[in-house]
């Protein structure tokens, strides 16, 4: 099971406490962090010289920015239109997406199907 990402302070609060001469034990017991937590945080930012977290693999998104920008700006300026419409107007400009994407993707800007009574 995965557990919670650390802030960039937090772990920049790590990496100073580091520099300033302090063991993995001694920051561990100031922070109330495990030492494993301080000893990952000090490798990844000895090995790649910085402590966030690298972009992680996986599927590319299928709708660009430009095209989502688009696609946002036309069901903004017309509240009634269907995902049929939309998705119509995504595949003219050369991207067939399915209408769950385009859902989604309005759906995560807080856009949603909803008639007002």
């Amino acid at each position: 099971m995965k557990s919670k990402e650390h802030t960039r302070q937090f772990r920049d609060k790590v990496i100073e406490k580091f520099k300033a001469g302090l063991g993995y034990k001694k920051i561990s017991q100031a922070l109330n962090i495990p030492q494993s937590t301080v000893q990952e945080i000090i490798q990844k930012w000895r090995e790649y010289g910085t402590p966030v977290n690298l972009p992680r693999q996986g599927r590319p998104p299928k709708l660009t920015d430009r095209t989502r920008r688009a696609l946002i700006r036309n069901a903004a300026k017309r509240p009634m239109v269907t995902l049929d419409e939309l998705q119509r107007s995504t595949a003219q400009v050369g991207e067939s997406v399915h209408r769950t994407t385009i859902s989604r993707a309005l759906h995560k800007i807080g856009l949603y199907g909803r008639v007002a009574r």
